[in-house]
């Protein structure tokens, strides 16, 4: 059953090409039903200023955020215009985020999962219903490129 799970996740990977990439700045609706906490929400989804207009940087801070996040690192997936794709598997469980970026924002947006962390409330690639192991490695990705950008 494993080879299963690996073939989908790769399928699903390479479609990602359609996909449109830009980061936005996060609006919570409060209208969506079931939802986790806007507070675990903001955490993970909410755009990350860069502070810099060179996109050859913001690509470099992300990939060392994804290398020097708190506990286990993110794999390198794939990328296109605008984005990176970052993997994370734990426990037999997979998650991959699409980290959006241009000259001025980064936003990390839900691409897939399997497991644990597949969303149960997906509106415009922000995850509104997820477990609190979703939001907490998440938001140490986040954090991870955030310091990562100041220091540009």
């Amino acid at each position: 059953m494993r080879p299963i799970t690996v073939l989908s996740i790769g399928c699903l990977l390479s479609a990602s090409s359609a996909v449109q990439a830009v980061p936005t700045t996060l609006e919570i609706n409060d209208k969506i039903k079931p939802k986790s906490s806007d507070r675990y929400i903001r955490v993970v989804h909410k755009e990350v200023e860069t502070g810099t207009n060179d996109l050859n940087k913001v690509r470099y801070a992300i990939l060392e955020g994804m290398l020097t996040t708190k506990g286990f690192a993110w794999v390198y997936q794939g990328e296109g215009e605008g984005y990176i794709l970052a993997r994370f598997d734990y426990r037999g469980d997979t998650n991959v985020m699409r980290i959006e970026y241009d000259q001025s924002l980064v936003q990390l947006k839900y691409h897939d999962a399997l497991g644990d962390y597949v969303c149960k409330k997906l509106v415009d690639d922000i995850c509104y219903k997820n477990s609190r192991g979703y939001y907490n490695y998440i938001k140490n990705l986040r954090n991870s490129i955030s310091k990562q950008l100041a220091r540009l």
